[in-house]
């Protein structure tokens, strides 16, 4: 009897015990299936500080992914590392050494290295280059099938490319100098003009990141896929760039120039197809110019079949209009606002002579015939001689021309004079062509006492270098008449 009993209750207990195990399961996977929703980001470290490097050095970073890609609305980009203490500018800023996955409790956890990210480091001198850290979505064109409008900027100018990409009917490369703060900054406008922007910036433009070694971040992060990448960040395109809070003060604080010609060489050394237009990014093209380019090259190659080929560039006439009126984008608009007087040669009242290339005021009158307007030819070859040693011609090129002296700043002006120099020395012809052309973004440039001065020494700086340059040359090459 008492073992009836006490059977019967160990049944009760056991009964019960199962019950109360299988409530508890049900509630803690209720609980759980709610708190581990991942939203990873891929981390990849950043290289510290060089020292002497000699020469730029590439190299692939790898990173790990264990997880899948989280839904877009709990995904997010984070840039500063709650672990690191002190400036995020400071030039003693520690550089992340592992690679982490971060999920939506904040944990973070060490991650084997088997997943390639899309980007290469690079050292250039003081500079650190992240190569296309967001890349084009369409795949690359055939090698001779396009050509590439390779520019660079800060955050500031970033609103040009979507009018760029717009006019141009191919690839574009650009370089971003986004040093300490300035890269979220530039990084969230990327984004913006990627989901927001025209279809082409997507599926076009190439982005690199140009910053100080010094002033590099912990560690440099990425959504999982850089296709997407727009799809990560809470951006309201209606509301426009305001509430991005696009401010950034350590370029002015830090009094750091502008490496134009470290950025200017990234762009159009990353581009992918033999032609490449290396541009500033306030600049507008005209439209068509990249098939009617191609169809140009192909006619020339049949007339000068069997025949020695001088060195050449493809040169494109600049101008600038009234900021009332939009930038032009045929030749017929153009010199209808030019004759109205809106629109005027390029640095027409900063440095004319900058822009003088011969016969320029013959130029604007010479129109397309009825008929053949998508037809583009060369209005006259010349070379940069005496007595137009200031030109300062952009053109239509390719990466066998020399690159821009990376020593030479924005602030310092005469950026692209020794590159010019040297084209005059190893005898380049000037094509100039007929029915292409570039305008500045609205608004006529004049002088500024105020900017002159602030320019004064970045001014002395570039002038010994420049000189120096030119000596140098004139040795390797030796001198030649009229340079």
């Amino acid at each position: 009897m008492w073992l009836r009993n006490e059977g019967r209750l160990f049944g009760v207990v056991f009964v019960l015990f199962n019950v109360l195990l299988a409530i508890f399961n049900v509630l803690n996977y209720r609980v759980a299936s709610r708190a581990t929703v991942p939203c990873v980001v891929i981390v990849a470290p950043t290289p510290p500080p060089p020292v002497d490097t000699p020469a730029p050095t590439a190299h692939r970073r790898n990173a790990a992914l264990t997880s899948t890609r989280p839904a877009a609305p709990t995904a997010s980009l984070t840039w500063t590392d709650a672990a690191t203490t002190g400036d995020q500018n400071s030039t003693t800023t520690p550089h992340t050494q592992i690679v982490r996955a971060r999920n939506s409790t904040r944990e973070e956890t060490p991650l084997p290295l088997n997943y390639t990210l899309p980007w290469e480091t690079e050292q250039r001198d003081k500079y650190t280059v992240v190569k296309r850290y967001i890349p084009a979505d369409r795949p690359a064109p055939a090698y001779d099938e396009s050509v590439t409008l390779c520019t660079q900027g800060t955050f500031e100018f970033l609103q040009h490319v979507p009018e760029l990409c717009d006019r141009w009917e191919g690839p574009l490369s650009v370089s971003v100098y986004a040093p300490g703060t300035d890269l979220p900054v530039a990084v969230r406008k990327i984004l913006f003009l990627r989901k927001c922007g025209p279809p082409c910036v997507r599926l076009n433009v190439s982005w690199h990141l140009v910053y100080e070694s010094s002033l590099a971040p912990s560690r440099l992060e990425a959504p999982l896929d850089t296709a997407d990448m727009a799809e990560y960040e809470p951006l309201n395109c209606t509301a426009g760039f305001k509430p991005l809070q696009l401010v950034s003060e350590i370029r002015s604080s830090k009094k750091l120039p502008y490496p134009i010609n470290v950025a200017r060489n990234v762009a159009r050394q990353l581009a992918g197809t033999r032609y490449v237009l290396a541009s500033d990014i306030e600049l507008y093209p005209s439209l068509h110019i990249v098939p009617r380019f191609l169809d140009l090259v192909s006619r020339l190659a049949e007339k000068e079949m069997g025949k020695v080929i001088p060195r050449r560039v493809f040169t494109l006439p600049i101008f600038e209009i009234k900021k009332e009126f939009p930038a032009p984008k045929t030749k017929e608009e153009l010199v209808k606002r030019v004759k109205e007087g809106h629109a005027i040669f390029f640095h027409k009242w900063v440095c004319d002579a900058c822009q003088n290339f011969p016969r320029r005021d013959q130029w604007l009158k010479t129109l397309p015939e009825k008929g053949k307007e998508d037809i583009l030819g060369i209005f006259q070859t010349t070379k940069r001689q005496m007595p137009r040693t200031a030109w300062e011609p952009i053109y239509i090129g390719t990466n066998e021309e020399p690159l821009y002296d990376e020593r030479l700043t924005w602030e310092g002006k005469r950026d692209k004079m020794s590159q010019m120099f040297e084209l005059c020395l190893l005898d380049y012809d000037f094509c100039i062509l007929d029915n292409a052309f570039l305008v500045h973004s609205p608004g006529i440039k004049t002088l500024s006492s105020v900017d002159q001065r602030r320019r004064a020494p970045f001014m002395y700086k570039n002038n010994a270098v420049h000189n120096k340059l030119l000596a140098q040359m004139k040795k390797k090459y030796g001198p030649r008449k009229g340079c």
